[in-house]
């Protein structure tokens, strides 16, 4: 009997990974900031950016948008591969899968700190 060898795409894998731990690095940075402010507000250094209200969301969005969601895209592509024992068939769209996720973190992150949102319209 002989053993089968299965070789998998891990690029991906590593790439979600690597973004998993800066963005981890990221929101634990963010969030010791904001806890900073709640103590002293005047660490803001008086700059609109960086007071509480504009980096308290940027902590929660670095804490469950982009680590969890990182985390679940490496989680989603290690296991698919071994549980199909297939490798990805194209590399490309899981390529532009993680550009596009990091552009909307990015792109999420630069609209909170510009204060450029808009909540839901009550009647």
């Amino acid at each position: 009997m002989q053993v089968e060898k299965f070789y998998y795409d891990n690029k991906i894998v590593k790439a979600f990974g690597y973004a998993t731990v800066i963005f981890s690095i990221v929101g634990m940075l963010a969030g010791l900031y904001a806890s900073i402010q709640i103590y002293l507000p005047q660490a803001s250094m008086n700059m609109a950016a960086t007071t509480f209200g504009r980096v308290r969301p940027l902590y929660s969005n670095a804490g469950i948008l982009a680590f969890v969601g990182n985390a679940l895209f490496a989680a989603i592509f290690y296991s698919l591969q071994r549980i199909s024992k297939a490798r990805l068939f194209n590399a490309r769209p899981s390529r532009i899968l993680f550009q596009g996720w990091l552009s909307i973190i990015v792109g999420d992150a630069i609209s909170l700190s510009m204060c450029k949102t808009r909540g839901p319209r009550y009647k």
